[in-house]
């Protein structure tokens, strides 16, 4: 029987959280231009899960209920998942953008890597100390600075509100990518996403009500920019994402995400003409060499195991 090795899915699970990455970053340029038209961060925000969330609805209604099957006692984990790891992530992030910087929003919110890590070794236990992992984790968390500040301190603000909300950013995202990998091990990615989607958009319907939405006066062809960008920004990438990280550890995954901040910029530098430095530059390498180092210590780490199975 030809069965799948370990390392290949290191390699397979990698693959897609990467390609998540590039659709996350491609979309910030993208969210950008939306937020100097005519659309306001919160319906931005809250049209990705929810738009996110009819799609899979209709589709698993009509071709597959039993992705809808649940064990009860997963319902608050999944409401949290929706809440915290969707809504309060993806608001608290925007909304740093907006009272302080992108670099700023940017920077906070990739230290949730080192919570995660934190949490897997110390609380969990799910993961063991790996010294590997500690370095490639500094590294992308340097080649971030360098590749949204350009090595420069003063682009680095939090004020006022933005305080808490890079925090909440940082800590919700966090939660996110741990409590997606608890549901994961039991339910299948549609599962996880249509229940996390769904809640999502119940809360922020307690936010921003159908009657307050209709009162913008929404075109059917800004419905359409919205469904599209639900469909580049949060549906498509969270679906791979959600797959890599049914394949990885929590810690790898928040360290591959790292590489967002930098497709963001070099997206940003050819769509909007934005600045790109040497400095950027060299921050995107040491963010990619972190990327590298660790999916070749976690293959190495699945051959050794598989020596030790054999009897090698």
């Amino acid at each position: 029987m030809n069965m799948r090795l370990p390392e290949s899915s290191v390699r397979r699970g990698t693959i897609l959280i990467l390609i998540a990455v590039l659709f996350w970053g491609g979309s910030a340029s993208l969210a950008k231009f939306l937020f100097t038209t005519r659309f306001d961060t919160l319906i931005v925000v809250q049209s990705r899960s929810s738009l996110s969330f009819l799609l899979l609805f209709l589709y698993f209604l009509a071709k597959d209920r039993s992705v809808f099957k649940i064990d009860r006692k997963d319902l608050g984990a999944l409401i949290l998942a929706g809440v915290i790891g969707i809504a309060v992530t993806n608001f608290s992030y925007y909304y740093t953008v907006g009272e302080a910087t992108v670099a700023t929003a940017i920077l906070v919110q990739y230290t949730a890597p080192v919570l995660v890590m934190v949490y897997a070794v110390a609380v969990s236990k799910d993961e063991v100390f790996n010294g590997v992992k500690v370095i490639a984790l500094a590294l992308s968390l340097l080649g971030c600075y360098l590749a949204v500040s350009g090595g420069e301190w003063s682009s680095i603000q939090l004020r006022g509100w933005s305080i808490v909300s890079g925090i909440t950013s940082s800590l919700s995202y966090a939660f996110m990518l741990l409590i997606s990998k608890y549901l994961l091990r039991k339910y299948s990615v549609w599962t996880m996403l249509v229940y996390a989607f769904g809640f999502s958009t119940l809360f922020w319907l307690f936010i921003n009500s159908p009657w307050d939405i209709a009162d913008k006066g929404y075109s059917m062809n800004d419905w359409g920019i919205l469904l599209m960008f639900a469909l580049v920004s949060i549906l498509i990438p969270h679906s791979l994402f959600a797959s890599g990280l049914k394949l990885l550890d929590a810690s790898t995954v928040g360290i591959v995400t790292t590489m967002e901040p930098v497709v963001a910029i070099i997206v940003a530098y050819f769509a909007l003409g934005e600045s790109l430095g040497q400095i950027q530059v060299l921050g995107g390498v040491a963010v990619v060499s972190a990327v590298v180092l660790i999916q070749l210590a976690e293959t190495r780490k699945w051959i050794r195991a598989g020596r030790i199975r054999n009897g090698g």
